[in-house]
């Protein structure tokens, strides 16, 4: 269960998300809604018990542990056919970069008054790659 926690897009967008909440209020709060401004230990705390938990996870689940690795979790390799998949989803968030990346720093260049703003760019663009990699995913199983 842990292990799929981890793989899941939501989770890692909800990461995302509250990170970037953070450093807006962190780094920009003259700028901001007071609502929007959180403390980092609202989030550091749920992270370190997570983290706490893998050690009892692994030993209790030994056939599926949860291991440190460079390459991310959520890429599947285990057969050609997952592969494939894995490939055909990848490559849509390659090209959704391909497009975001000119247009955010267009967008950046543009609205510089908004001080806050390069943080909500990628944000937004973090959240959307794994909300098309995990929509792809699902449309191919």
């Amino acid at each position: 269960m842990l292990k799929k926690m981890y793989q899941s897009p939501l989770f890692n967008s909800f990461l995302i998300l509250c990170f970037g909440l953070i450093m807006i209020g962190e780094h920009y709060s003259d700028h901001v809604p007071s609502w929007i401004i959180i403390d980092p230990m609202v989030l550091s705390i749920p992270i370190l018990i997570i983290i706490a938990i893998i050690p009892f996870y692994n030993k209790r689940n030994p056939h599926d542990a949860v291991k440190a690795s460079i390459i991310p979790m959520e890429l599947r390799e285990e057969d050609e056919g997952i592969q494939w998949i894995t490939f055909k989803a990848t490559r849509k968030v390659y090209i959704f970069y391909a497009f975001s990346i000119p247009i955010g720093i267009a967008l950046t260049a543009y609205l510089n008054h908004i001080t806050y703003f390069p943080i909500i760019l990628l944000v937004v663009m973090g959240t959307l790659q794994y909300i098309i990699y995990w929509t792809s995913m699902n449309k191919y199983k």
